[in-house]
């Protein structure tokens, strides 16, 4: 749930993954495209045979054309949450999405958001988290957005993290539902144990 800034690198090199301190325990071997820009993501589970540890790779755009502009990467990282929806506010932006994979890159309007996330092929009445996405203040710059954790509620639980360009990381703001079903809704409503 860290991340580098944007690096410049050779278009060949080999990534040595250790803990901190520790000895090299995986290497990858990679191989870019001269003038290209990527994402690489660590995930998985070591030790684990159905989402072993590795790194993810996609092409993408870092910054936006325009300042009236944010781009937009997501990536579905949680390894036991089913394939999703991605909802901004109620309108669906991406669909399908399931561990492991990078969605395309998009552009949106710098404002903030609320995201959706619903199991694929359903609507949005269906969503099972919501978070807010503040990206008024990014125009012109873009986010690589990823899930994290355990929708189990092991340790760590689960959320979406957005890396900016500069290597700062903001985890998004989880939401609750009102009585009335509304992700964030802010309405006192009386709900039918007597509580607000």
């Amino acid at each position: 749930r860290t991340a580098t800034p944007v690096l410049v690198l050779p278009t060949s090199f080999t990534v040595g993954i250790a803990p901190a301190d520790g000895e090299v325990i995986e290497t990858f071997d990679i191989e870019l495209e001269a003038g290209g820009s990527y994402v690489v993501v660590a995930t998985g589970l070591l030790d684990n045979d159905d989402t072993p540890f590795s790194l993810a790779s996609a092409a993408t755009t870092f910054g936006a054309d325009n300042t009236e502009d944010v781009g937009l990467h997501v990536y579905h990282g949680s390894t036991d949450a089913p394939a999703v929806d991605v909802y901004a506010d109620t309108a669906i932006l991406f669909s399908d999405l399931s561990y492991g994979n990078f969605t395309t890159n998009v552009t949106v309007s710098p404002v903030d958001y609320t995201i959706g996330l619903a199991p694929a092929g359903t609507t949005y009445d269906d969503v099972i988290a919501a978070f807010t996405a503040p990206l008024s203040g990014l125009g012109g710059d873009s986010a690589i957005v990823f899930a994290s954790g355990f929708l189990s509620g092991d340790d760590p639980a689960f959320g979406l993290f957005a890396a900016l360009t500069d290597g700062t990381v903001l985890e998004l703001p989880g939401l609750a539902q009102d009585c009335a079903g509304e992700w964030g809704g802010d309405d006192y409503i009386v709900c039918d144990d007597g509580s607000l």
